[in-house]
């Protein structure tokens, strides 16, 4: 019997579950910065089909992170995860994880059948992290499984949007998180032939522009999303400020 969990996207447990994800954010995170989500939010306000989001997947937070992105463009956000890994952390099936099990064939065309299925929903969003491994943002190739092929071959004309995430610390003790949404594009099974080296280049070209402005340190070409728990460095200006007077950053 093919292996497939599928995602369950109701009752309290999904509010208790978005409640520890923010939670989380706010306290492992400095800000979330966005490239792009304007645009993007434009894109699927004209056409609310559904959008194949595919994204580099370089640590464990990203899987946190799509869920905010989820409910910020807004989409009815969905993510494919490993069975192993559904198993371990069924919660993640309240925020629309659904697993795969790439050992197994009939779990794979269960698991690209049902993503197929949630493409054809309004506004819905289908995210996989096509690498299909854990791998460095500066790692070079990319090198994408065949899924993402299968699964336009079995969707049909499908909007496609590279992500490009990025984790750096700049001033503060926790990290940034850097976001770069990439031009939508729309393909359909006789693109299947050049897709996956298409979708390499894509995402490595959104990948380099982002390590620019990571390098740059300059908030202001990014879009502030979120904002996490003020720092140590950031508690301690505002108590200088407050009782001693002092401006925020000017020296002792």
């Amino acid at each position: 019997m093919a292996h497939l969990v599928e995602a369950y996207k109701h009752g309290w447990p999904r509010l208790a579950v978005d409640a520890m994800i923010r939670s989380k954010l706010r306290g492992g995170l400095h800000r979330i910065l966005v490239q792009g989500l304007d645009g993007l939010r434009d894109e699927i306000d004209r056409d609310p089909s559904g959008t194949l989001f595919l994204a580099n997947h370089s640590c464990w937070w990203d899987l946190f992170l799509v869920h905010l992105l989820n409910e910020s463009i807004p989409v009815d956000g969905y993510g494919m995860m490993e069975h192993f890994n559904m198993v371990r952390f069924g919660f993640f099936r309240r925020i629309g994880a659904f697993s795969v099990d790439r050992t197994d064939p009939a779990s794979v065309r269960a698991s690209i059948d049902y993503a197929a299925g949630l493409l054809r929903l309004p506004r819905s969003g289908v995210w996989v992290f096509p690498q299909g491994k854990i791998e460095t943002n500066d790692h070079r190739p990319l090198t994408f499984q065949p899924g993402i092929r299968a699964l336009v071959r079995r969707a049909g004309r499908v909007r496609v949007v590279p992500v490009a995430f990025r984790y750096e610390f700049w001033q503060d003790e926790h990290p940034e998180a850097l976001v770069r949404f990439g031009e939508a594009s729309w393909v359909d099974r006789p693109d299947l032939p050049v897709l996956i080296p298409t979708f390499e280049r894509r995402l490595t070209k959104e990948l380099d522009a982002l390590r620019v402005d990571a390098i740059a340190q300059n908030a202001g070409r990014f879009a502030p999303l979120a904002e996490g728990r003020p720092s140590i460095n950031e508690r301690y200006a505002r108590f200088r400020a407050r009782f001693f007077g002092s401006t925020p950053g000017a020296p002792d």
